[in-house]
């Protein structure tokens, strides 16, 4: 052979292409010769002459040695490709037990991270935890979508050695750097997610801590998330954002009595009032969850009980939809939006009712306008039997104006009326007539005041 012979050709060849099989027909027979061949992958040594059926033989040999070769490869091969599809899973799996339970321990997190080729090698890590809001059930399509838009987004910046779900909560493990670039990530991820779905989630953030204190960082996540009741939709919160001077809020005890009476008259801006305070109490305190809605369960069946007897059904089968409010917010709709249709129905009620006590008023001022002792005391007294300072409040609220000043104006007009009608009356019997009795210089004074001349000027203008 012209530039290499046969030993120095297999030696090339099976440096570039280690995987390469030989089969040798030579006429020489030396040991040392066929020992070097044989290093290099030479898999028969077949000495001249050699008759067709040992070549056929070594052949076949070869060729299924390489097919054993080919089918081991394919197999490890396929299990790497399955493997690849089951690590994913894996990993959430190990990252979901690890924090939920004690099964596992600090040996056991080097293992796996190493088996599963993480780096988790920094001192320091945070937990970001999401639950999408408004499902009191799990949606699993939007679960995922939100796994995986979370993760690519803050990928971009930060490692995530892991990513898991625990029930209806996504949890992220990250590693700790700048919080507020994280918190940005999480906005960019909202809108993301929002134009996608039309669907909001509440993010939590562990303080920062080590893989031993994974357990720990978890359950912060999971008290921060007990705060979701009272916060608005896509809320993010961290640790320090947690109260640790609660109060006893279960120690008060409302007996409701002014909203009671706001509701039962009807006067919608006192009973908005009392909601405003309480809540705001409520919502300072954030107390646990089922605490909170008992004391506004028992809110809103004190406003309920202030309907009237054909309206309860219908309030007490919304009662049923009492617990189903996901916030606080929800929850203090629901109770504001009762107490304003129970009190409105009391306005509407309360305003018929006072409008005809008012009418009563009028009607028996007019039929005794010539009684000099009429008075709104008397007629709350003698007539109505009724406070007389309640009677007028009632009176100007529903007139716009004082009793006093209506009792003048009405006499005034009734004197008009009867100059008019008169060719000869006198000023004296005019104010008998109205109700200023023998008073004549009196009812001159008043009548000018509200006319702009006495009574003798009014009737020479009007002859």
């Amino acid at each position: 052979m012209p530039g290499l012979n046969g030993v120095e050709l297999i030696q090339k060849v099976h440096k570039e292409f280690p995987q390469m099989k030989f089969i040798v027909l030579s006429g020489y027979d030396e040991f040392d010769f066929a020992k070097t061949v044989m290093e290099c992958n030479v898999k028969h040594y077949l000495l001249k002459p050699s008759n067709e059926e040992k070549i056929e033989e070594a052949l076949k040999s070869v060729v299924n040695e390489l097919n054993e070769l080919q089918e081991r490869d394919d197999f490890l091969e396929n299990m790497q490709q399955r493997l690849q599809l089951i690590l994913p899973k894996a990993k959430e799996q190990f990252l979901k037990d690890y924090i939920t339970n004690k099964k596992y321990g600090e040996q056991d997190w080097a293992y796996f991270s190493s088996l599963f080729g993480m780096d988790t090698e920094k001192e320091a890590f945070r937990l970001v935890v999401m639950v999408v809001d408004g499902t009191p059930s799990v949606d699993y399509e939007c679960q995922l979508a939100l796994k995986e838009m979370a993760a690519e987004e803050i990928g971009q910046t930060y490692t995530i050695s892991m990513a898991t779900t625990i029930g209806e909560r996504i949890v992220l493990l990250t590693e700790d750097r700048d919080v507020e670039d994280l918190m940005e990530h999480i906005k960019k991820t909202k809108e993301i997610f929002r134009n996608f779905y039309q669907q909001e989630f509440t993010t939590s953030i562990s303080d920062p801590g080590s893989i031993s204190q994974l357990r720990k960082m978890y359950n912060e996540t999971l008290q921060c998330l007990t705060k979701r009741f009272y916060l608005a939709e896509g809320s993010m919160i961290m640790v320090q954002d947690l109260k640790t001077d609660e109060q006893g809020f279960d120690e008060l005890q409302y007996d409701h009595e002014d909203l009671i009476l706001a509701v039962r008259s009807g006067n919608l801006e006192e009973v908005q009032q009392y909601l405003r305070r309480f809540f705001t109490q409520m919502e300072r305190e954030q107390l646990a969850v089922p605490l909170v809605k008992s004391h506004g369960l028992e809110l809103f069946m004190t406003i309920t009980r202030q309907a009237e007897k054909e309206d309860m059904d219908h309030l007490f089968q919304d009662m049923m939809h009492f617990h189903q409010n996901q916030s606080f917010h929800e929850m203090k709709a629901f109770i504001e939006d009762a107490a304003a249709k129970i009190t409105q129905e009391h306005y509407e009620k309360t305003k018929q009712s006072q409008s005809h006590l008012i009418d009563r008023v009028t009607d028996f001022v007019v039929e005794h306008i010539d009684d000099e002792n009429l008075s709104l005391a008397r007629i709350a007294s003698e007539v109505l039997y009724m406070n007389p300072d309640y009677l007028g409040k009632l009176f100007k609220k529903q007139k716009g104006e004082r009793f006093s000043n209506f009792l003048i104006q009405l006499r005034i007009n009734k004197a008009i009326e009867v100059i008019e009608r008169s060719d000869s009356v006198k000023v004296f019997e005019v104010a008998e007539t109205v109700g200023f009795g023998n008073n004549p210089r009196y009812f001159g004074q008043v009548f000018k005041k509200y006319t702009g001349m006495t009574p003798s000027e009014y009737k020479n203008l009007k002859t």
